[in-house]
């Protein structure tokens, strides 16, 4: 989804927070890989609230769980994207090894250091929360509005197959569609899918 590499489209993965792409997602989850046509293949993409997605045109509001902002479902990319960086560089600043290779705001996930734990601790209250619908522990619904989003995602020909638990998807082989085109699919579907579910 942006919270999906769709190169990797989203970033940052929960415990270590990496930001492996808004730098694109993904969902969430995965990296990708882009051929001459631009057209990207990701092995695995999430919805899951532990991997960070741009879904979002609304403003990211500050939640009850420890002042980390909270991402909306309309939020915009640029909105949610900011929060990540302003995460990566808070990562950045208490001494997480980054990955410069693939852009500034990349962290570096197989840094365990004990300053890698002390500034994923010290930056807990910047690491964007996404938002609800797209977390199993307060979406009643999440397992419903996943299927319906693998569905659509199927349906506007992003051909993929939901994982057993629903906590993300693969390809159903090769894709031939472009990097922003699969970020589109996949932000109009999780709209459409998760939208006005949870109570």
């Amino acid at each position: 989804m942006n919270h999906f590499d769709f190169a990797v489209h989203r970033r940052l993965l929960g415990a270590a927070a990496l930001v492996a792409g808004a730098l694109l997602l993904t969902g969430c989850a995965g990296s990708g890989d882009s051929d001459d046509n631009g057209a990207t293949r990701q092995d695995v993409a999430s919805l899951r609230s532990d991997v960070p997605d741009a879904h979002a045109s609304a403003q990211a509001t500050p939640s009850d769980d420890d002042g980390r902002p909270q991402l909306r479902l309309d939020s915009s990319e640029e909105e949610s994207n900011r929060y990540w960086h302003l995460y990566a560089m808070c990562l950045k600043e208490h001494g997480h090894k980054m990955l410069t290779a693939r852009g500034p705001d990349s962290v570096d996930d197989s840094d365990h250091s004990a300053t890698a734990k002390a500034a994923t601790k010290a930056c807990a209250n910047k690491l964007p929360l996404q938002p609800p619908e797209l977390d199993q522990a307060t979406n009643p619904h999440y397992d419903d509005d996943y299927r319906a989003y693998v569905k659509c995602l199927n349906r506007k020909g992003l051909k993929v197959t939901a994982l057993p638990d629903n906590s993300g998807w693969t390809y159903d082989g090769n894709t031939t569609m472009n990097a922003a085109r699969q970020s589109q699919v996949d932000k109009s579907c999780t709209l459409e899918a998760f939208r006005g579910k949870t109570q």
